[in-house]
């Protein structure tokens, strides 16, 4: 078994030494851990896990008896939003605002039918959102929140391509957009910054938010908040599931959702079930800790497919509940931290990370993993996804270096580095998640952290990137 210092264990001393695990999830929590809970030392930043002593919060107040239902916020109605998903309809002037926005997305300066959204600029979109550069070897870039706001890499898209994120302000969280005269009002959450789980958009445009709160040291009913953006206003469903760490929609429309059950046992749990009737089970299979890693997919017969770091030895799992019941099997006796990818037609892609180089595994029909090497030394993997011609995307990345696409071709990888990370603008760390839309063209969105100097409070920005059209 490969018993290297894990990237986990390095990312652990860079937020020691910057002070990033030391007030809030700077970047989502699968990109910072805190310290081991045989340690001696609260975890407060954990990769998927982790709470946050500082800030004296017990989840267990929060859980409740699960589901819980209620309106999560204002009616659109009051503030333009549409039963369709809060399409605004463009003022004849152009909508824009002669000083162009602030950082904050919640100042009470935003378009008149919505003044609690951003302000607008003249095409209709958030004006702090720069417009996309021109194509360059077959990539744009815009910004979509500049420095020193507090965004997630986490995002979604929908059918015409247009994208979805969080943003957390003023202890409030909204979704802002690049869809043109198109705002939501805030969610309803409140309180410290969250631990985001995901975000997707359904089939008819509504907008599916998970977040678990922070939590004290000893927790155990750490609750997840679903919020669906529906009929112009927004919705909560409260569950005690324990810590999410993904969310995903089938094809019919139903949520799926995995999180750790903050406990001795660390058990996964799955939340799946139409927006309005969610359940809660056991999987009945243990990760490593609280912070191991997990990815969770759905094909395309909703049944739930996940990777994940297990109990008792560090190997890597594969599960599905295919069948029916939940099955397990190991796919390497390696430190790895898993992304999980499905094909069209529903064939596992699981990539990895270890001292020997960065792993792709593909299972057969006959339930073999074959394995290859995408690169050799270690990588921090970031996301993957598979195009519906089979070829395979990641997104690979150092603890402060370049982010750089790769894909599988007939000839090999084949590598385009979106970041470089160098200059006076070079970041400290980042986070990045990808997505293909409907034409299979590759998205990108990455949150860079900055820290001024060692102390200070770290400085978020989110950058977007894609594919030409």
């Amino acid at each position: 078994m490969d018993r290297s210092p894990s990237l986990r264990l390095r990312l652990v001393l860079l937020c020691v030494s910057v002070g990033l695990c030391a007030c809030e999830p700077i970047i989502d929590p699968k990109k910072l851990l805190g310290l081991g809970e045989d340690a001696g030392t609260p975890v407060d930043g954990g990769r998927d896990g982790g709470g946050e002593p500082d800030a004296g919060l017990d989840a267990g107040d929060d859980a409740g008896p699960p589901p819980v239902m209620q309106d999560a916020g204002l009616d659109a109605g009051e503030d333009g939003g549409q039963g369709d998903g809060g399409e605004l309809l463009p003022p004849a002037d152009g909508g824009g605002d002669a000083d162009g926005g602030t950082p904050d997305a919640g100042d009470a300066g935003g378009w008149p039918h919505n003044p609690d959204g951003p302000v607008l600029s003249d095409a209709g979109v958030d004006a702090r959102m720069s417009d996309w550069s021109a194509c360059e070897q077959g990539w744009q870039k815009r910004n979509l929140l500049p420095q020193g706001t507090k965004g997630y890499a986490h995002f979604a898209l929908d059918a015409q391509g247009d994208a979805y994120l969080i943003e957390f302000t003023d202890d409030i969280v909204r979704v802002p957009t690049t869809k043109p005269w198109h705002t939501f009002p805030r969610t309803g959450w409140m309180g410290p910054p969250p631990w985001p789980g995901g975000i997707r958009v359904d089939a008819s445009g509504e907008v599916h938010v998970a977040l678990s709160p922070q939590f004290a040291q000893g927790a155990t009913d750490v609750p997840t908040h679903f919020f669906r953006y529906t009929a112009g206003r927004w919705v909560e469903t409260r569950m005690a599931s324990g810590l999410v760490k993904g969310l995903e929609l089938d094809a019919q429309g139903r949520l799926h959702a995995l999180s750790t059950w903050i406990g001795a046992e660390h058990r996964l749990m799955y939340t799946h079930g139409p927006p309005g009737a969610l359940v809660v089970e056991d999987t009945g299979l243990r990760a490593l800790d609280r912070s191991a890693w997990t990815s969770l997919k759905v094909d395309g017969q909703g049944k739930a497919h996940l990777v994940y770091e297990g109990y008792p030895q560090k190997r890597l799992h594969y599960a599905t509940n295919a069948s029916g019941t939940w099955v397990s099997e190991v796919i390497a006796e390696v430190w790895g931290e898993p992304l999980l990818a499905l094909s069209s037609s529903g064939v596992p892609h699981v990539a990895w990370s270890s001292s020997g180089g960065t792993w792709l595994a593909v299972r057969d029909a006959q339930g073999n993993w074959n394995t290859s090497l995408i690169e050799s030394g270690v990588h921090p993997l970031e996301s993957m996804a598979v195009d519906t011609s089979g070829a395979v995307h990641v997104l690979l990345a150092g603890l402060s270096g370049p982010l750089a696409h790769w894909v599988q071709t007939q000839q090999g990888w084949v590598k385009t580095t979106l970041d470089a990370n160098v200059g006076p603008d070079r970041r400290d760390y980042g986070g990045a998640f990808l997505e293909l839309d409907a034409w299979q063209r590759v998205h990108v969105m990455l949150t860079s952290v900055f820290v001024p100097e060692v102390g200070s409070r770290p400085l978020r920005r989110v950058d977007y990137f894609r594919q030409c059209p």
